[in-house]
């Protein structure tokens, strides 16, 4: 039978007690812990310590569970440190988290706030690490418990863990009661907890949601074009006319992307219902994962005119027709977390009633600055090419 398995996550040394008794803890449970010290610890031999745990969090973990003490620990390339990462990866991941922090550090973390630049170093390695406690108790608004012995967290552990459990239950039989347990399959964690919870404007919570989820799934796509990354082969072109074909050809592709964003606002009112009737959630994951496809599609095309090769004299002009997505790349991304947030301020200001109306609207567009700089370019393309023709 498989166990569930449950990731530690702390720094190691002035830790290992804590950590010893929180496995301790979990094995008596019938689950499965992953620590980093552990001779079952998953690694592939060719990859640094760092790339094992971010595997082992992805790759295996369950549940999180994140002990935040008085160290930070060796930091990163990234300027993070691998308990730092691997709590990032976890949350990317979309699991179970539980975090606890060392009372002490709690009760010093508003003295740092006041002053971060203050000398701590009578009690941490690094001013950092509250800068990780104040991510994960203030910008991602986790719960945090506090703990002075190890106890403290055995003893939540087993009552969360067990909170979990009933949940779990709870959810397993609503989604078998349901009429709609194939698109409960498909969505992440969260979206299927706004649809089990179905809370006020959970339709359009849930929308937002799976949008966002679906828009990361090309995390690695958007660094490739953000980075120049050429992984498929280039294109080459030479003849000042075939690149003018070409890039008209190409500005025809980046219009008609643009204008399927802009049309699936109406496939969203489609299958959005007015308040009080009941909403076609497939249709609205559905307008949700087109959205996130022809978000991928924007970032291929700019993928593309980065890879072409050109004369040295054509370059700034590629340069700048490769920026023309990226308005409206950014709008996608930011709509659906923007959406959220003004749903939830407006509930926290308790003017979320029945019958009002949050206004979300979502338009696609090419900033009038970028084309200026691409048509200012591409007047000089096409004077050369008159020039060159006689």
């Amino acid at each position: 039978m498989a166990k569930v398995n449950i990731f530690i996550s702390s720094t190691c040394y002035d830790l290992s007690q804590i950590r010893d008794d929180i496995k301790q803890c979990i094995e008596d449970l019938g689950h499965n812990p992953i620590l980093s010290e552990m001779k079952n610890f998953p690694i592939d031999p060719k990859l640094s310590s760092m790339e094992n745990c971010i595997n082992a969090v992805k790759k295996e973990a369950d549940i999180f569970v994140l002990i935040i003490g008085n160290k930070y620990g060796s930091v990163l390339e990234s300027g993070k440190s691998i308990t730092n990462t691997e709590f990032l990866t976890a949350i990317n991941k979309g699991i179970p988290i539980y975090t606890f922090a060392l009372k002490q550090m709690t009760a010093l973390l508003p003295v740092w706030e006041r002053n971060p630049e203050a000398d701590f170093t009578y009690v941490v390695d690094n001013n950092k690490v509250f800068e990780f406690l104040a991510d994960v108790r203030k910008k991602r608004g986790l719960w945090n418990f506090e703990f002075e012995k190890a106890q403290d967290v055995t003893d939540i552990l087993k009552v969360q863990l067990s909170n979990l459990f009933h949940d779990a239950l709870q959810a397993r039989q609503m989604i078998a009661e349901s009429d709609m347990s194939e698109l409960y399959s498909k969505v992440s964690i969260s979206a299927l907890n706004i649809l089990l919870k179905k809370e006020e404007y959970y339709e359009v919570k849930f929308f937002m949601q799976a949008m966002m989820d679906e828009i990361h799934k090309y995390k690695d796509l958007k660094n490739d074009y953000e980075y120049s990354i050429r992984l498929k082969p280039v294109n080459r072109i030479s003849d000042i006319s075939q690149l003018i074909e070409w890039i008209q050809l190409k500005l025809g592709q980046a219009q008609n992307y643009i204008d399927t964003l802009n049309g699936l606002t109406e496939a969203f009112r489609y299958f959005y219902a007015e308040p009080g009737n009941p909403s076609d959630m497939e249709g609205l994951y559905y307008v949700a994962r087109s959205y996130a496809k022809t978000y991928a599609n924007l970032l291929e095309w700019g993928i593309d005119v980065k890879s072409t090769i050109v004369p040295e004299e054509y370059k700034k002009l590629l340069s700048a027709f490769a920026k023309i997505p990226i308005e409206a790349i950014g709008q996608i991304e930011d709509f659906p977390v923007a959406s959220l947030k003004s749903i939830e301020e407006i509930k926290e200001k308790g003017d979320l009633r029945e019958g009002s109306v949050v206004n979300l609207q979502l338009n696609i567009s090419i900033s009038d600055e970028t084309m200026q700089r691409y048509n200012e370019e591409f007047e000089i393309l096409k004077n050369k090419a008159f020039l060159d023709l006689y």
